[in-house]
């Protein structure tokens, strides 16, 4: 980066630093959580790749995050650069690096399939939009950011017949609902099924990590249909981005169980344990193009539209292409 900035890599004692550059803009986009991570408004997982760009007084003027997202042919990547020093090749050294990092984890892909680099990037971030296409980055996918404000108690839950709610065990129900997830998303998006691909897993070593930001006790529930799981719905309820807000990270129903009311029973089951804790507003995003119809279901339910997020994708090496793209 020449004499006027340098990249490295991420220390932990950079998160402050770190943080202040990404809400440098007066958007909340980053917090230090209780594990010393930088927590994002999306989830990264902590043991991501990440590096730092720092100007000649060692100021940290930009961030980068690489993460494998899926058995290392789907990468993720992230950050930003600090407001007063957009448009001098930060971000595109910081891109060019991620770009590197992604080369070397789809190394450890599946052989002959299809491996691509991805980022999420909101509509109104019409920089970071032109750098990633200047990159070869190309708009693949639409995602619609949802909101509802629950100024009055939301209705009861009307439950299916032959059927009951309870809370999700945290710690104990992922073994019974981990199939009916599976179940209920392989017609989605970009899912994919790589059944050779079953046994070894690299062992990282465990890190500390703020949980306080996942599923939230309490506002997570299990639809059953006697001894079967028919539906869930996961919540989170302490955000990065708003303070007063509820966010509904999952809703899934089993496909033998779909149109008979299960998700709109657990939504408006997470929807009054919110409102019983006095979170007003509760939000969600999905798939704009859904195979699902999933806007309709969330409109249905009073819900709208407050803001549109893009998903950008560059292929990092040729391939089979194994995800469900079309319906």
């Amino acid at each position: 980066m020449g004499n006027e900035y340098t990249i490295r890599e991420y220390r932990y004692t950079d998160v402050h630093a770190v943080v202040d550059m990404l809400n440098a803009g007066g958007h909340s986009r980053a917090v230090v959580d209780g594990a010393w991570n930088v927590r994002l408004i999306r989830y990264v997982p902590v043991t991501s790749k990440k590096a730092v760009a720092e100007n000649r007084q060692g100021k940290i003027i930009g961030y980068a995050y690489v993460a494998d997202k899926e058995n290392s042919f789907i990468v993720e990547t992230g950050g930003g650069v600090h407001p007063e020093y957009l448009n001098q090749g930060i971000g595109s050294i910081l891109l060019n690096w991620a770009q590197e990092e992604a080369v070397r984890i789809n190394q450890n892909a599946p052989a002959g399939v299809k491996c691509v680099l991805q980022a999420n990037i909101f509509e109104g971030e019409s920089e970071a939009i032109k750098l990633f296409e200047a990159e070869g980055f190309s708009k693949v996918r639409e995602w619609a950011h949802y909101e509802i404000h629950l100024n009055d108690e939301p209705i009861k839950v009307a439950l299916p017949e032959g059927m009951s709610i309870c809370s999700f065990d945290l710690d104990n129900d992922w073994e019974l609902v981990g199939p009916v997830m599976d179940a209920a998303f392989t017609d989605h998006w970009a899912s994919y099924s790589l059944p050779q691909m079953e046994a070894e897993q690299e062992e990282l070593e465990e890190a500390p990590q703020d949980f306080s930001y996942s599923n939230s006790e309490g506002y997570c529930f299990i639809m059953r249909a006697g001894d079967e799981i028919a539906g869930g719905i996961l919540c989170n309820a302490k955000l990065v981005e708003h303070k007063n807000t509820g966010r509904i990270g999952s809703v899934f129903v089993h496909p033998n169980y779909r149109r008979r009311g299960v998700g709109k029973a657990l939504m408006l089951a997470a929807f009054s344990a919110f409102h019983q804790n006095n979170v007003r507003r509760i939000i969600l995003d999905t798939d704009s193009q859904s195979f699902t119809d999933s806007s309709k279901f969330y409109t249905s339910l009073g819900m709208n539209i407050y803001r549109r997020e893009f998903l950008y994708e560059k292929e990092t090496r040729t391939g089979r292409e194994i995800r469900r793209l079309e319906k």
